[in-house]
C-alpha cells in the first residue's frame, strides 16, 4: 500500500512541475514531497495532508504564474489523487500489521472509487452549471456572494463530518 501512496504523492508533486518547470516551484515541491514521504512511511495522515497541501499550493502557483486556464479534468484528477492518497494512508495506518483478505481490500477500493465517481459527477454538474450561476449572480454585491460561499463551505464540511462519524 505504501508503494501506491508514494506513487500518488509523486504524481501530485510532479504535476505542477510539468505545468511550469521552475526553481521556485521546486522549492515547494521538495519539502512537500519530503513531508509526504515521511507521512507515508510513518502512516501519518496529518503529515501526508501537509505534503498534499503543499502540492496543491504548488499547482495553484504554477497555474497562476503561467496564466493557464484551469483544466477541470486535470483539477478533478488532482483532487481525486489527494483523496485516494489520504484514504490509502489512513487505511494502511488502521490495518498496519494485520492480515487483510483480498475481499476486504477489493471492497475498500470499490468504496473509494465510488466516492471519486460521485465527486467527479458533481464536478461536471457544477462546471456545466457555472455559467447559469454567473448569470444569476450578476449585480449581486460581492460580500453577499462571499458570505453565501462561506456558508456553503460550512454546510459541506458539516456534512462530511457527519458522514465520517457514521
Amino acid at each position: 500500500m505504501r508503494f501506491v501512496a508514494f506513487a500518488l504523492l509523486l504524481a501530485l508533486v510532479a504535476l505542477p512541475l510539468a505545468v511550469l518547470p521552475s526553481l521556485p516551484l521546486a522549492w515547494l515541491a521538495v519539502p512537500g514531497f519530503i513531508i509526504g514521504v515521511v507521512g507515508v512511511i510513518a502512516l501519518s495522515v496529518p503529515l501526508v495532508t501537509a505534503g498534499a497541501a503543499l502540492a496543491l499550493i504548488e499547482y495553484t502557483l504554477a497555474l497562476t504564474i503561467t496564466k493557464t486556464p484551469v483544466d477541470v479534468v486535470t483539477a478533478a484528477g488532482f483532487g481525486a489523487a489527494v483523496f485516494l492518497l489520504l484514504q490509502l494512508v489512513h487505511f494502511a495506518g488502521r490495518v498496519h500489521g494485520a492480515t487483510i483478505g483480498s475481499a476486504v481490500i477489493a471492497s475498500q477500493i470499490r468504496h473509494w472509487l465510488a466516492i471519486v465517481g460521485i465527486a467527479s459527477a458533481v464536478t461536471i454538474v457544477l462546471t456545466i452549471g457555472a455559467p447559469a450561476v454567473r448569470l444569476a449572480l450578476t449585480g449581486v454585491p460581492l460580500p453577499l456572494v462571499v458570505v453565501a460561499g462561506a456558508l456553503g463551505a460550512l454546510v459541506t464540511i458539516g456534512g462530511v463530518i457527519a458522514l465520517a462519524r457514521r
